[in-house]
């Protein structure tokens, strides 16, 4: 492993269900001196196309300047290339960061990209757990027209296929909940950067404040960065971050923290609770907080 003159020396995979933190779980672990936060890496297939909502894939912060992203071309590069783990090499050479975590959270795109650079350096599976109730209320505050129960289905299966990949993956697999990476971040971040053989840096609890260039994410999150980083731009053009209606409101009013997200408990209707009981409660046992 680690052939010499490679930069990139580990990779991580965030692993679970989205609405689930992952995008926070990667501003503060790509606030670390040496980690590099590629968001969802499988934009790098599509980089520079246009989505069905007008939006270009490109970085969520630099657009099409990006120091990291500009200029790589899907197929080349290393960038999506199936079965090449110079992807993350890539990432590693142009951020200057030899340790890449990203978030796409597809089983099939991790499989396919850790089978491509186990032999070549550690892969890293962080699997990011979150009250299946909280995470079903957002996706209905959201897609308000799905029904509750294929919300809830949807939930069941990621779970159980990031379950699955754990069980069966051959390095070093940590898991986490969002509801204590939320409300004791610190130790649950000295707990991660150990097991990626780091040393815990303060500054990555104030993840607002530094650079990133990630692909795709949750744009709430995002949001709130790039309120951030517009607020002290010093006259430079600040990063606009388009995020819909549905979380508008609440984060407008958001500070720059991390702050515990429990609204479902005022906003999620019984009966849609008796469904998700119904379709997703047992799963839901080791994530219910």
């Amino acid at each position: 492993m680690n052939p010499d003159g490679r930069v990139n020396r580990t990779v991580a995979f965030i692993a679970g269900a989205g609405h689930s933190g992952t995008t926070l779980l990667g501003l503060l672990l790509g606030t670390h001196t040496s980690v590099f936060y590629a968001g969802e890496a499988w934009n790098s297939t599509r980089l520079g196309a246009v989505k069905d909502n007008g939006e270009t894939v490109r970085c969520i912060y630099c657009g099409a300047g990006c120091p990291v992203w500009a200029g790589l071309r899907p197929g080349s590069d290393g960038l999506g290339a199936a079965g090449s783990p110079d992807l993350y090499e890539t990432l590693s050479v142009r951020s200057g960061r030899p340790v890449v975590v990203e978030s796409t959270k597809a089983v099939r795109w991790i499989e396919m990209q850790a089978a491509a650079v186990r032999d070549v350096v550690p892969a890293h599976l962080l699997l990011l757990g979150r009250d299946g109730r909280a995470v079903v209320n957002s996706q209905l505050r959201k897609y308000p027209r799905i029904p509750v129960r294929e919300h809830a289905g949807k939930w069941a299966a990621q779970i159980r296929a990031s379950e699955e990949l754990a069980a069966r993956w051959p390095g070093p697999v940590s898991r986490l909940h969002y509801e204590d990476l939320a409300t004791r971040t610190e130790s649950t971040l000295r707990r991660l950067t150990t097991s990626l053989g780091l040393a815990f840096e303060p500054a990555m609890l104030d993840p607002w404040n530094s650079e990133h260039h990630p692909l795709g994410g949750n744009s709430g999150t995002h949001f709130l960065l790039a309120r951030s980083r517009g607020s002290r731009a010093n006259g430079a053009t600040p990063a606009v971050v388009p995020v819909d209606a549905a979380k508008r409101e609440h984060y407008s009013r958001h500070p720059p923290a991390v702050v515990l997200d429990l609204r479902w408990h005022q906003e999620m209707p019984e009966d849609a609770l008796a469904v998700f009981e119904e379709v997703a409660g047992e799963v839901n046992i080791p994530y219910a907080r």
